[in-house]
């Protein structure tokens, strides 16, 4: 029974470190906001207005394999394309070291942005015009923009990295997301390792019983 007691103790102590650790992590870490700002047809996607890191965005991915069309000249469901991106810019870098190098294949499901000097309080937005398979003409609406899923990866003064990971979502009118930091794979070791302690004990427990 006091082995019993002992690996409880451990299996709940190794729980509340991947509670700890994990709550820590992600507000030490913060979060990147990224909203749709418009104009109809052509979308304006306003990023880090609210960075609310202390680390510089090293890129951004988009992933459009989650969104779905639904307005008229396209096949209903069918998720948008990867056009071109017409402009992009630092619109707010008082340090004038902010430079973006775009990255994409036309007509893809995926596209992105590799920076340099993108410190926490620079704004970066690009204009671009979504389209589709069955229409390179296609006139996107906003709520074609939900689903799109955005990674970011970012650099901290002590040199390491976090993924940060949201997909866009109906605010209001508009559609917007919150790039939340993505648990590091020891955070999963640390959880498998506490519920396997858990598993455990609950199988010790059956077995006392039984005898």
């Amino acid at each position: 029974m006091k082995t019993l007691k002992r690996l409880k103790q451990v299996a709940l102590a190794v729980g509340f470190v991947v509670t700890l650790g994990g709550v820590s992590h992600a507000g030490a870490s913060g979060s990147i906001f990224i909203k749709n700002l418009g104009p109809l047809n052509s979308f304006t996607l306003d990023i880090a207005s609210s960075n609310r890191t202390d680390g510089m965005i090293q890129s951004l991915r988009f992933n459009l394999s989650g969104t779905q069309c639904g307005n008229t000249g396209c096949v209903l469901g069918e998720p948008l394309l990867f056009e071109a991106v017409q402009d992009s810019d630092f619109v707010h870098d008082p340090a004038g070291d902010g430079v973006s190098s775009q990255f994409g294949v036309h007509n893809s499901l995926h596209f992105g942005f590799n920076f340099t000097g993108y410190d926490p309080l620079d704004k970066f937005q690009f204009l671009w015009d979504p389209d589709v398979a069955s229409n390179s003409d296609y006139a996107a609406i906003v709520s074609d923009l939900i689903g799109m899923v955005i990674r970011a990866s970012v650099i901290f003064p002590d040199n390491s990295t976090l993924i940060y990971s949201g997909a866009m979502a109906a605010v209001g009118s508009d559609v917007a997301v919150n790039l939340l930091p993505v648990p590091e794979p020891r955070v999963y070791a640390m959880l498998a390792v506490g519920l396997g302690f858990i598993g455990f004990i609950r199988y010790r427990r059956k077995q006392v019983v039984v005898a």
